[in-house]
């Protein structure tokens, strides 16, 4: 995997775990990650605000007893496109993910490389482009922030880290409508287009993405009971001296 994420934004990983019963694949996705990188402690707890419970697996699941408004990770909606570490002033480089139980229909993970979303902006609305790059954005939660712009260029090339729903509220007026600007153009332009890739995890299987270099999204899905759709998360870092 280490291998594959050198030359990939983005890796799907089919056929790893089928070997092993269901019961098996929480194990076997802790060794491969442990096994991979640093990796971090990242679950929040959706109950008291959002804050750090110090578990490394964070559960992105269905439930029913929770409004479908009340938070994406539990609800069965669409989720728009983002980063997921956007807020986090200590964060994992690569985010990990694998599928328990897939949705009755729909769910898939949609991801946009920062070079086609670049393609589109300078395509679309060169305006919004040039106030979009190196424009640094602070965006916080749950008592942590960063500070960086939703699109930086950088000797390695493209970097995003963006959440409309995490702008800190203090943030000027000039920036919240810069954040409503680009949120509308993903919505209109990116989400549900060609500019994404979509990604149906199957039982078992599951998927790695350099956080920084993609955003990513979720598409509806049906439901009717919790866990319907059951998903581990986490993250972990690849760099030596990180």
């Amino acid at each position: 995997m280490r291998a594959a994420l050198g030359s990939a934004k983005v890796v799907y990983l089919r056929g790893l775990a089928a070997w092993l019963p269901a019961a098996e694949w929480p194990a076997f996705y802790e060794h491969l990650t442990e096994a991979t990188g640093q990796c971090l402690r990242l679950d929040e707890d959706f109950a008291q605000g959002s804050a750090r419970t110090g578990h490394k697996w964070i559960e992105v699941r269905y439930d029913a007893a929770i409004p479908d408004d009340a938070a994406y990770r539990f609800s069965k909606n669409a989720q728009p496109l983002h980063t997921d570490e956007s807020y986090l002033s200590q964060p994992a480089e690569v985010m990990f993910m694998h599928c328990l139980v897939q949705a009755p229909a729909g769910g898939e993970t949609t991801f946009v490389d920062a070079d086609v979303l670049w393609q589109q902006l300078q395509a679309r609305n060169p305006a919004l482009a040039a106030r979009l790059l190196d424009q640094p954005v602070r965006f916080a939660k749950a008592g942590d922030s960063r500070h960086l712009p939703i699109i930086a260029r950088t000797p390695a090339g493209l970097r995003l880290n963006w959440n409309y729903h995490c702008v800190d509220p203090a943030e000027s007026p000039a920036t919240h409508a810069l954040a409503r600007d680009f949120r509308q153009f993903l919505l209109d332009h990116v989400a549900d287009t060609p500019a994404e890739t979509a990604i149906q995890l199957g039982p078992g299987e599951a998927v790695a993405w350099w956080d920084d270099q993609v955003l990513h999204g979720r598409r509806a899905f049906r439901a009717a009971a919790t866990n319907d759709r059951f998903l581990l998360k986490s993250g972990f870092r690849l760099s030596p001296d990180v």
